[in-house]
């Protein structure tokens, strides 16, 4: 197959599916997108998501191109349609093909799918400033001047980063549903006095979760730096990704 923006051959790769049947997906390494056949992405194991992952994880620090021209369906040739969705507060894109054969998602946008990416905070923007004064952009690769701004000038996104917290969360319920196992069920408050009480740790425990998360990011950006002049904090997430994929499986 060939990939509807660059028009390279793209990689085939055969995943695991639900219900114990196999499916095959499409990867084009330039763009850094994959294909999915009709309902493919809804299809793959918890197993096979986390192969996913580690692909896309392992092609960070690559570059890539960004999807152009007018986009073809590699089954029927007919425009690919560019549609915008949400993940509970997440938005993402695709380009699907009218007639339902498929449709092309960049792994940033799949990354959004799965509820990993989200906008800096107020106050991890500012700790960010303090440590970092440019990055690129992890829409465009664009440079940031994080001085003057939180948005890209060129393609006005927003400065994103990989919520590592949630990354783990997600690795560890897609790993308990790939042995069989019953993931831990998310603490919830009841009312009483010990909901309070558990909401009042849970809320402390996000706000030390999300200085984690920047704090993470801030080391593996400056470790980078010895390899890319400017990373961005999705490629530096997803160097993390790769080290908590490879220590969990």
């Amino acid at each position: 197959m060939l990939c509807p923006s660059c028009h390279a051959e793209m990689t085939n790769i055969e995943l695991d599916a639900r219900l114990g049947a196999t499916l095959a997906i499409d990867l084009c390494a330039g763009c850094k997108a994959i294909w999915f056949d009709r309902f493919e992405d809804l299809q793959i194991s918890p197993a096979a998501t986390l192969k996913v992952f580690g692909i896309i994880s392992e092609r960070s620090t690559a570059a890539s191109s960004p999807l152009t021209g007018a986009l073809r369906c590699p089954r029927c040739q007919s425009r690919l349609l560019h549609t915008h969705d949400i993940q509970r507060n997440t938005p993402f894109r695709y380009w699907r093909c009218d007639a339902g054969h498929g449709r092309l998602m960049t792994f940033m946008d799949f990354l959004r799918q799965k509820d990993f990416v989200r906008p800096l905070s107020p106050q991890q923007l500012q700790q960010l400033r303090e440590n970092v004064q440019t990055i690129n952009c992890s829409n465009c690769g664009a440079a940031i001047d994080l001085a003057k701004d939180s948005l890209c000038k060129h393609c006005g996104s927003a400065v994103t980063m990989l919520d590592l917290q949630q990354m783990a969360r997600t690795i560890a319920q897609l790993q308990a549903a790939a042995d069989g196992r019953q993931p831990a069920e998310p603490m919830t408050t009841d009312g009483d006095e010990n909901g309070v009480k558990s909401a009042s740790s849970a809320n402390s425990a996000n706000s030390a979760n999300s200085a984690s998360n920047i704090d993470a990011l801030i080391l593996s950006i400056r470790a980078q730096r010895s390899d890319q002049a400017e990373p961005s904090l999705i490629s530096s997430g997803l160097e993390l990704l790769g080290d908590l994929l490879r220590r969990r499986l």
